[in-house]
C-alpha cells in the first residue's frame, strides 16, 4: 500500500503547525505561512560555538514560491530567524534550519 503523503502532510500541520512570518531579504516581502517549528536544535556540523540558537521549520515545498533562501526570515510571535539551509524531503516538504537571529520587542 503506497503511502499518502499529502493526506499525511495536511494531518500533521492541523495537529503541530502554527502561523509563521517567511520575509524574503531581497524584498523584504511577507508572506503568512504554516509550519511546524522545533526551536532548540543545534547540529554539532553547523554550530559555531558563540551559543547560537538553531531550530528546524518543516513547511509543504508549496507554501513559498519560488522556494526560501539562505539569509531569508522566519518570525514567530517571538523570535525572529535567518534561514542557514533548506532541503527538500521525498514527500513534498521542505526542512530548514534556522538560526536564531533577534528576539521581536
Amino acid at each position: 500500500m503506497a503511502i499518502d503523503f499529502a493526506r499525511m502532510n495536511e494531518a500533521c500541520l492541523k495537529v503541530f503547525g502554527q502561523a509563521l512570518i517567511f520575509t524574503r531579504s531581497a524584498t523584504q516581502e511577507e508572506i503568512s505561512i504554516e509550519g511546524i517549528l522545533v526551536s532548540g536544535a543545534e547540529p554539532e556540523e553547523v554550530a559555531p560555538g558563540d551559543g547560537s540558537i538553531y531550530a528546524r521549520l518543516w513547511i509543504l515545498d508549496s507554501e513559498i514560491d519560488p522556494a526560501p533562501g539562505s539569509g531569508d526570515e522566519i518570525s514567530t510571535d517571538t523570535t525572529i530567524y535567518k534561514i542557514v539551509r533548506l532541503e527538500a524531503d521525498a514527500g513534498g516538504g521542505l526542512v530548514l534550519l534556522l538560526r536564531q537571529d533577534r528576539l521581536v520587542m
